[in-house]
């Protein structure tokens, strides 16, 4: 069911190396989770918010999916 509280992300890196990329936002972010393609959470999919953002390992050809949880 949609969340107004949120935005999904969805990332895809098309080329064939694993990196490593910052994702920073001006939104107030107070939460940060893989999610699936009809975005459910992941239960094991949290990610630690730090000063400078979130740090995210890009899998070449795949697509990430970040729910952001921001606070109204």
């Amino acid at each position: 069911q949609p969340r107004p509280e949120a935005v999904v992300l969805r990332l895809h890196k098309a080329h064939g190396s694993i990196v490593t990329a910052w994702l920073q936002s001006s939104l107030p972010v107070k939460e940060a989770m893989l999610c699936d393609l009809v975005e459910r959470p992941a239960a094991w999919g949290h990610l630690a918010l730090e000063p400078w953002g979130l740090r995210l390992s890009l899998m070449p050809f795949r697509v990430l999916s970040i729910l952001l949880v921001h606070s109204h």
